[in-house]
């Protein structure tokens, strides 16, 4: 089947681990089809070195309306020569609102502000209801995390499938290193306020006041990296932070396997790629308690926090260590190994294919 993916987040030299998550579901379904992607970008966003076989890059603002259009006329001139139609981000629904669409139509569903509105400002916030709108369109609707797929059935009236992320893992995990001082937490992610960077630095602040020596390694960019860099300096444990910054995945899977926990209070996940990777690396994860990582972060590899203070996840550190104390890494891993099989996520999206065939009336 030819598949054309249509997208606004995707790996570039500017942003290489932007929409790394929808990558790798076009590298899973290239197994069994010709999938092309439109990359719908962002102004600056894509240079020459970003030319990719299989992948066109077409710039588009949500906010340009010349340059939506744009991008419905090349949909509009491009979709004859497709089996099937993949969105791949919420606002890649944006310009087919212009399309009439007869060939079968697949949305992925990824955005956490789906779950909680706080994570965007008021202007997205706004465009919330014209998204769920959109959203009525495809043939059928996949969320990445069974919470989504609640959120989303109720406000669409209609089923939605749930088919994890995929994750990256090593073939085997490293074993966990001895249980002796400092205390090593690590944390994946980009430094913004969901996913609680402040929180962290806190958090170290905290088992340090406790007398545990605790170090925290920080993987990832953003915009609050001097903020909670002057905290770290202000609770006196700058030495026991570092912002690492963004990774390549050996690397990260390296970080992982030097830890003895991971360790990220997040507001709220779609799905939580990193803390997935945390597990299958034979890693502890104490994480936040709202979002999909609630499908499989369980105990005694995994605590979910729902007080948002130091002193809780202080808490929940000391009680994993005891918890996982005797958990191999091999344990860790293989309790969620299978849910996150490739081979079981293509099997789901060719079901999900067949459904939205079926479901293309005649003329459409």
């Amino acid at each position: 089947m030819r598949v054309l993916a249509v997208t606004t987040w995707f790996p570039s030299a500017a942003a290489p681990t932007s929409g790394v998550f929808v990558q790798r579901d076009v590298e899973l379904l290239r197994r069994a089809h010709d999938v092309d992607v439109l990359h719908l970008h962002p102004p600056g966003a894509v240079g020459p070195a970003d030319a990719t076989a299989g992948v066109r890059r077409l710039e588009m603002s949500r906010a340009n309306p010349r340059q939506v259009l744009r991008a419905a006329r090349t949909l509009r001139a491009g979709l004859p020569r497709y089996d099937l139609v993949h969105t791949m981000s919420p606002s890649a629904l944006l310009p087919l609102a212009a399309v009439r669409v007869r060939i079968p139509w697949v949305h992925t569903e990824h955005w956490s502000a789906l779950l909680d509105t706080s994570t965007v400002g008021p202007a997205m916030r706004l465009g919330l209801a014209a998204t769920m709108q959109l959203m009525r369109r495809p043939d059928a609707v996949v969320a990445v995390s069974g919470p989504l797929a609640e959120r989303l059935s109720s406000r669409l009236g209609r089923p939605v499938d749930v088919i994890p992320d995929m994750v990256d893992a090593p073939a085997r995990p490293t074993p966990r290193p001895p249980a002796e001082e400092p205390l090593r937490l690590v944390a994946v992610g980009a430094l913004i306020p969901r996913k609680g960077p402040d929180l962290a630095v806190e958090t170290v602040a905290e088992l340090r006041r406790r007398g545990r020596d605790t170090r925290l390694t920080w993987v990832g960019e953003g915009p609050m990296r001097d903020e909670v860099a002057a905290l770290a300096a202000r609770l006196d444990v700058a030495d026991a932070v570092a912002f690492v910054g963004e990774r390549p995945p050996d690397a990260v899977r390296d970080e992982l396997a030097a830890a003895d926990l991971f360790l990220m209070p997040t507001s709220v996940e779609t799905f939580g790629v990193s803390i997935a990777e945390a597990l299958l690396s034979g890693r502890p994860v104490i994480v936040g308690a709202t979002g999909g990582q609630r499908d499989f972060v369980d105990e005694p590899d995994g605590i979910l926090v729902e007080e948002r203070t130091a002193t809780a996840y202080a808490d929940a550190v000391e009680r994993s260590l005891a918890l996982a104390a005797d958990r191999s890494a091999d344990d860790i891993a293989g309790a969620v190994r299978d849910r996150f099989r490739p081979e079981a996520r293509a099997a789901a999206y060719e079901a999900v294919y067949r459904e939205a065939v079926r479901r293309v009336r005649p003329g459409r």
